[in-house]
């Protein structure tokens, strides 16, 4: 059970017009002898009733009433009251006639008395009959007086016992370095802002000594990465801004600035757990004997900048309706609980504060996870979204601290990198500072917004200056993709790189190229590019029918792809023979086991979905696709006007053809690469 920032020992103090705020911290050795008696006590009343326990003389082992009250608060990390468990009680007392009864808790056994009163005293019951009536319930379950009474409030918090969570009791120092972690964090709890200064040579110097010789060494951008993905993680809203530039091009200083509840949202409690949390990875807590605070979290570096990297560390908090400025020096950090103390065991196992998803918000998770799916159907217009992209460093002007831009996500496609912002409401002054952080991007054309329709005034200053979507709900993925076809708009490029000669020596060669393929030849990625860049192809005179060269007519059709005129010919009525067979020997011609055929007998078309198969099988005049249900279908033979059909529909029928149209296949020899062409050509095996 934490504690407010009220019940902490502080002092106020004021410089001008500013109030500032000091906390007690137990210093090492301070009040150990009147903690080891508090421990003392939790340790005499185990197994006892809470009614047992005297706060009023636990508090007086403390002389300051307040301290006395936060540090058996602390205690709690340790021993925890519980209630009594039925079952093992009933065992106590050897009482069986309860179970009979089917009665199996407190609940159970005051609706019974309940009951009783009701049937034997009309809903009422007198307080100079209440004796006799206990008396009488208690008879009818083998019950003593006292023994239902006990039962009856066993689940009450007075009899409450008294337990111990860890192996061991603590002892004064634990108690005391988790009463410093305690008031340390009722104040972030409080806060509206808490402010870091990071030395940047110095982290990088104490990441090296930190390293034991190993050769890779994270440097501040991965570490900056890192923040922003656990403050993303843990749910804590941040900005980041840096000052001056080395020789190196790396910033000399790294201002880091958390926002609190005050600021975002006015939920202190839980906000404020997170915002202690961070800070908590970010600072250590004083951990002793490690020179950078370097700590391994699996194979990712944890970004605990340690106290010799922190220039400045500065709170602004409020309480009573005032604001004060805390101040977080190093003396501080290191009254702090040590990582070491919790390896040991000899820090409590505190319950973790539960995290919210990686994102920060439900309309950025619901986003990704809509342009996913988009891009598992080959929708996403060959965009790749990017989380937590690298963080912006903004233009430095003069020396003046400038700010780094985090966005939301960024947008990869060929040698095109657009970053993504969704916007959102949040509170006045968060809308100002993000406003004044696009607009040192004014001029940058890799930025893109994402706007609710119900702010659109409030962002109203940006409309002009970066490409906005706007969206009311959830935010829209193909949205997004309809502006960034706006404002990405690289088709006619796109285009004149496409390798015309290439293109269609591939399609001699295999004679066939699906559609899906030839997006990635033409350089395409929506259907209404396709259909302009094949003419790239298949036009510009190369396909005259008069031509000399007809068996090198390129063609294509949407849905199917590029191929030789030869090929589809051939294709069409080896096709429509191989079916003809099958419906004089009586076969079934259901259209799983003829796309099948289509995939056996002609490799080219073995990577075709089914989808692509069918589109084919419609071009061809001879046959059709019939479906007596979503979960049947099967083709049907058409002759042309002097032949009958041939009726072979259902699976598993055996209708004889009547007659079949029969023609002569036309011949087909699929082109090969010029040291090839001497060699025997295998014969269609279907001719």
């Amino acid at each position: 059970m934490r504690f407010s920032l009220l019940d902490v020992q502080k002092h106020v103090q004021r410089r001008g017009d500013e109030l500032r705020v000091s906390l007690h911290f137990l210093k090492p050795g301070e009040l150990r002898k009147e903690i080891e008696r508090l421990i003392a006590y939790h340790e005499s009343l185990l197994g006892q009733p809470k009614r047992n326990f005297a706060y009023d003389e636990a508090r007086t082992y403390v002389a300051d009433y307040r301290m006395g009250k936060c540090l058996i608060d602390t205690l709690s990390a340790w021993y925890s009251w519980r209630s009594p468990v039925w079952s093992e009680e009933i065992e106590r007392l050897g009482n069986t006639r309860l179970a009979e009864y089917g009665i199996a808790s407190p609940v159970q056994l005051r609706l019974a008395l309940y009951d009783f009163v009701n049937e034997r005293y009309a809903g009422f019951l007198g307080g100079q009959r209440r004796g006799e009536a206990l008396q009488a319930f208690a008879q009818n379950y083998g019950l003593a007086v006292a023994e239902l009474e006990y039962l009856l409030g066993m689940d009450s918090e007075d009899e409450a016992l008294l337990v111990r969570e860890s192996e061991a009791p603590p002892d004064a120092k634990a108690v005391a370095a988790l009463y410093n972690q305690w008031a340390f964090e009722a104040a972030l709890f409080n806060a509206s802002e808490v402010r870091l200064a990071i030395d940047c040579q110095a982290f990088l110097e104490q990441q090296k000594a930190g390293s034991n010789g190993e050769a890779a060494v994270a440097g501040l951008g991965a570490v900056i990465k890192r923040l922003c993905y656990l403050a993303r993680k843990i749910g804590v809203y941040y900005d980041l801004a840096y000052e001056g530039v080395g020789l190196d091009g790396m910033p000399t200083v790294l201002h880091l600035t958390l926002y609190g509840p005050q600021e975002m949202t006015g939920a202190a409690q839980q906000y404020g757990l997170r915002l202690a949390r961070l800070c908590r990875l970010l600072l250590g807590y004083g951990v002793r004997g490690e020179a950078g605070g370097k700590r391994q979290e699996g194979n990712r570096v944890r970004p605990s900048f340690g106290t010799a990297a922190i220039l400045r560390a500065e709170a602004t908090v409020h309480f009573l309706q005032r604001a004060y400025h805390f101040v977080m020096d190093a003396e501080l950090l290191q009254l702090l609980p040590a990582q070491e103390q919790v390896e040991k065991g000899t820090a409590p196992v505190v319950s973790k504060v539960n995290t919210v998803s990686v994102f920060d918000s439900s309309i950025e998770q619901s986003f990704a996870e809509a342009f996913a799916s988009l891009a598992r159907s080959q929708a996403a217009e060959g965009w790749q979204l990017e989380r937590e992209p690298e963080p912006l460093l903004l233009t430095l002007k003069d020396g003046v601290t400038q700010s780094i831009f985090i966005p939301d996500f960024a947008l990869t496609r060929d040698t095109h990198r657009i970053y993504m912002e969704i916007l959102g409401f949040w509170t006045p002054s968060y809308r100002e500072r993000k406003i004044q952080k696009l607009q040192q991007l004014k001029g940058r054309k890799d930025i893109l917004l994402a706007i609710p329709v119900e702010a659109r005034n409030d962002f109203a200053v940006l409309a002009d200056v970066f490409p906005i979507a706007y969206y009311e709900g959830p935010l829209s993925a193909s949205e997004m993709l309809r502006v960034l076809r706006t404002h990405v708009d690289d088709f006619a490029e796109r285009v004149k790189s496409i390798d015309v000669e290439r293109v269609r020596k591939e399609v001699l060669r295999e004679g066939f190229i699906a559609e899906r393929v030839c997006y990635g030849l033409l350089h395409c990625y929506r259907r209404s590019e396709l259909a302009i860049a094949v003419e790239q192809v298949v036009g510009n005179g190369r396909n005259d029918a008069s031509s000399e060269n007809v068996e090198n007519m390129v063609q294509f059709t949407p849905g199917v792809g590029l191929y030789l005129a030869t090929w589809m010919e051939h294709l069409h009525f080896s096709f429509v023979e191989l079916l003809v067979e099958r419906v004089q020997k009586g076969e079934s011609l259901s259209l799983p086991a003829c796309l099948d055929e289509l995939r056996t007998g002609w490799p080219e078309l073995s990577g075709c979905e089914d989808a692509t198969l069918e589109t084919l099988i419609g071009l061809w005049p001879e046959i059709q696709v019939k479906r007596a249900s979503i979960f049947e279908a099967a083709l049907e033979l058409i002759g042309d006007g002097q032949a009958e059909t041939v009726e072979v529909i259902e699976e598993g029928s055996k209708v004889s053809a009547k007659k079949a149209l029969r023609e002569r296949k036309p011949a087909y020899t699929k082109k090969r690469p010029a040291q090839e062409q001497e060699s025997p050509v295998q014969q269609d095996l279907w001719a």
